[in-house]
Formats: C-alpha cells, structure tokens, sequence
C-alpha cells in the first residue's frame, strides 16, 4: 500500500474510531481488563472492526487485549476452504487468532437455516473466547443490520425490536458487543477499499433467499425515498424496546 493510501486509511480509521468509541462508551461495551474474542468472517465488516479495534486499542483509556476468530462453516457444515489470503491477513494483524470448524450437534440437519447456523456459529465463537479466557465477544453488525433486524422483528412477530447493543450470556460470563452499531455501511465499503482487504465470501446457498436479504432489499428501496429510514427505524425499535423494558 502506497503513502497516500496509508494515509487515507489512518484518516478514515480516526474517522470510523470516534463513532465506535461513542457505542463504547454509550453501552459500557469495553471495560479496562477485558480480553476480547473479534469474530471475522472474512467480510468488510468483520476485518473493518477488528482493524478498527486494534485502533483504538492503541488510545482508549480502558486497556483491552484481543483475539480474532474465523469459524469456518456456513449453512452446508464445515467443509469450506478458506483462502490463504485471508489466514495470511489475520496473521498479519498483531494479535493472536484462531480458526475454528463451526460445532453442529449430533444429527445436525444440512443445510441449515439461519437461525440454526447462527446459533451455531455463536456456541463456536463462545467456546473458542472460553479457550483463550475471553469474556467479550466482538461482532460486526453495522447501523444497517440494527435496521434489518427491527424490520425482520416486525414482519415476523409483530414486535419493533432490534438486536442489543451489548448482551450478557451464561450469567454474565461472556458479553457480545456490537462496536460498529453507529457506521454506516457505506462507511465500512470505503474503508475496506483503501486498506485493500482481501475480503472473501463463502457463496451460502441459504443467503439470497433468506429474510434477512429480503429486508435488504426493502430497504435499499425505501431509503431511495427516505434517506434517514435506517437510523429512524433504529432509533425507534430502541426506543420500543426500552419502553417495554419500563414498563415490566
């Protein structure tokens, strides 16, 4: 990477680092001691936040080690290869990292739906921070995902409802935190560009006719209209959630 490349890469990681120290900081996300696990796909987002926490590593007042993860696996099982770009990048990143064949229960039917292997994928990352004594889990949902989320929550059960920002699990033992909750995803394109990622997808059989894609669709042709759909559907499953919460 040339000069003038690094340098605009600094300059958006600065950029992108403030809007994750606000859902930091707003959350209680990172508390000085914490051994974080990242977990990274291979996708813009996931290498987008691991290199972004690795930024912020070096000036946050709380002090934190991390771990990265690749589970490798999608829909089908674990019989996927993973390309040695993207070994060869985590390696190249400074901290250690760990890639691990998804865990299926016994009699696990293929392919999975989502929901499964999202559950699944989760036990994977858990048992991988437990190994390397991590009580945060790190996850690359961007301001878009909140708003897909909200909507799927919606059309589904009726309910305007989001993903939570930080979310405790087994009594506390393990947190996930969503440090990218306030980028954009066209921030996370750009930034992924000028740092040259060598992103990579695994093709899942199950993504283009899943829900979660559906209300991707929706959306990219709501917010033709309605520039602020995103962070309005957010900010108001947020608000429904809290005011549940109240009201209990």
């Amino acid at each position: 990477m040339g000069k003038k490349w690094k340098n605009e890469a600094e300059q958006q990681a600065v950029f992108l680092v403030r809007k994750v120290r606000r859902a930091v900081n707003e959350f209680n996300m990172i508390q000085n001691g914490d051994r974080i696990l990242v977990g990274v796909s291979g996708g813009k987002d996931s290498m987008s936040l691991l290199r972004l926490l690795m930024h912020w590593q070096r000036h946050s007042p709380q002090k934190y080690e991390i771990v990265a993860a690749h589970v490798r696996g999608d829909a089908r099982g674990s019989d996927i290869e993973v390309p040695e770009t993207f070994i060869r990048w985590l390696s190249e990143q400074g901290a250690p990292f760990e890639v691990r064949d998804i865990i299926l229960p016994p009699n696990e039917p293929l392919p999975m739906n989502c929901e499964r292997c999202g559950r699944n994928r989760r036990r994977t990352l858990f048992e991988i921070a437990e190994a390397y004594g991590c009580n945060k889990v790190a996850l690359g949902h961007h301001l878009e995902d909140f708003a897909h989320t909200a909507l799927l929550n919606l059309f589904e059960s009726g309910r305007l409802e989001t993903m939570a920002f930080r979310l405790d699990y087994f009594g506390g033992k393990f947190s996930v935190i969503r440090p990218l909750a306030y980028i954009r995803e066209h921030e996370l394109v750009r930034f992924s560009k000028v740092c040259d990622f060598p992103i990579w997808h695994s093709d899942c059989p199950m993504a283009p006719h899943s829900h979660r894609e559906a209300a991707r669709k929706l959306m990219l042709n709501v917010t033709r209209d309605f520039r602020s759909a995103n962070i309005n559907i957010v900010r108001a499953a947020s608000r429904s959630s809290t005011t549940e919460k109240e009201n209990k």
